[in-house]
């Protein structure tokens, strides 16, 4: 006999994990979420010391929807110990890898959440979604998707990934064999500023032989935390968004694009003075190029089959340079694939025109079956719901979203609380007009 639940999350990401969290104290729902990896592990490849998240504390699963719930970063503070120091610090940034341990410190206490086990197969019996996994099948009337988003190799790369060419994601799988290796960061967002701060870090023996950084970008640039920009990030806009057009989101998230994808203030006056000490200071320099205004056109083996040499187009003047690595480094971003046990269904599911699914207000996808069985996707819906899909800070509002739509009912109340007035509506709600029997044009126009 199936085991039949109102909900199977697949993977115990923050995105689900949220979900996890907030569904926990909903006695009547019957979830369980699963997930292929051993343990709780958050992008292990990039868990360098030095890196810290671009978001508040406050910001974690559940506190912006429910900041009474035992599953606060505040509360993991206080049961592990570590209030009272972490209060001294005088900093709202977390380390990446203590929000990790933060993670991994629910996930234990929510028996709901099962890891070592891999979903391989989900189909539609007609009635219910049919999870085959490696432990065993479920019958599920939703699913809510959170496996995360898939490293982005550039095609020049397709087919040459390696021990000396990798994604940045794995960057911390290859920490050791960089001493001595001319080096080459492909990337000018916030992971390829990390890895660049990692490699001018290393010094002595462990100093890598050259560090050359490219970007397309015009420049590297910092991330715009003004809290306006932020207003961005608040439920009120990513309702807004998602009543635009295609065209004009894709406008919006262009524009938008250093709201998510810069570069931390502190890690860009970090690396800036490290290259200055590098320079000027130390007596052990390593060769360092920054190349802004770069695309990757064209990489091939070195001459005699040792190294790599990387063809540079320039952005405004269409030249061509080139440069040798011994390492190339893919700080080139992520993209969201149909993940492979959804292909049973993949002809049911609507896209866009980018070949994303296409995602109702509510993160539901549109798709051929009944309208009581719903597939949720999270970390899927940056073309449809903007810049804060894939960022943190709204993770437990989607959560409480999903939870709503599936028992139809407004357990987590959704306030607004936006500072701006994003269309005529909400406007007009919050500002009814007076009629004061003056036409304020006349008036406006008086001395």
């Amino acid at each position: 006999m199936l085991e039949h639940l109102d909900l199977v999350g697949i993977g115990a990401g923050p995105s689900n994990l949220s979900v996890a969290a907030l569904s926990a104290p909903i006695g009547r729902l019957r979830c369980k979420f699963l997930d292929r990896q051993p343990t709780q592990r958050w992008y292990p490849g990039l868990m360098l010391s030095a890196a810290v998240l671009q978001v508040s504390h406050l910001k974690d699963l559940v506190t912006l929807v429910d900041p009474t719930s035992r599953y606060t970063f505040l509360n993991f503070l206080a049961r592990t110990g570590r209030l009272h120091r972490f209060a001294s610090l005088h900093t709202p940034l977390i380390a990446r890898r203590e929000y990790e341990s933060y993670l991994r410190w629910v996930s234990d206490q929510l028996d709901e959440v099962q890891f070592g086990c891999a979903v391989e197969e989900v189909t539609f019996d007609g009635q219910a979604f049919r999870v085959e996994s490696t432990r065993g099948a479920y019958a599920a009337q939703h699913l809510s998707i959170g496996v995360g988003p898939r490293p982005y190799v550039p095609e020049v790369a397709t087919g040459k990934l390696g021990e000396d060419v990798f994604h940045s994601s794995d960057f911390g799988y290859h920490t050791d064999s960089l001493a001595g290796r001319d080096v080459v960061v492909v990337g000018g967002g916030q992971s390829g500023a990390e890895v660049v701060e990692h490699l001018l870090q290393l010094s002595g023996r462990d100093a890598v032989g050259s560090l050359t950084w490219a970007s397309r970008r015009i420049g590297f640039q910092p991330l715009d935390e003004s809290p306006f920009t932020n207003e961005w990030f608040h439920p009120d806009y990513v309702r807004y968004f998602h009543g635009l057009s295609q065209s004009r989101r894709s406008q919006l998230l262009n524009a938008q694009q250093l709201a998510s994808d810069g570069i931390s203030k502190g890690l860009l006056e970090s690396i800036y003075r490290r290259l200055y000490h590098n320079d000027f200071v130390d007596s052990d320099r390593i060769r360092t190029t920054l190349l802004p205004g770069r695309e990757v056109t064209g990489l091939c083996r070195g001459p005699g089959g040792r190294g790599w040499r990387m063809s540079l187009t320039h952005i405004d003047t269409g030249e061509i340079d080139s440069v040798g690595a011994d390492i190339v480094v893919l700080a080139t971003g992520y993209h969201f694939p149909l993940p492979e046990f959804l292909h049973p269904l993949g002809g049911r599911i609507a896209r866009t025109n980018c070949g994303l699914p296409q995602l109702a207000a509510d993160y539901s996808v549109s798709w051929a079956g009944p309208a009581g069985n719903k597939m949720f996707f999270l970390n899927a819906g940056k073309l449809s719901h903007g810049i804060a899909d894939p960022n943190l800070s709204l993770a437990s509002w989607r959560a409480a979203t999903v939870l709503n739509t599936i028992t139809e009912t407004p357990l987590y109340p959704d306030l607004r609380s936006s500072t701006c007035s994003w269309d005529v509506a909400d406007h007009a709600a919050t500002h009814p007009p007076v009629d004061s029997g003056v036409d304020l044009l006349t008036e406006s126009s008086r001395p």
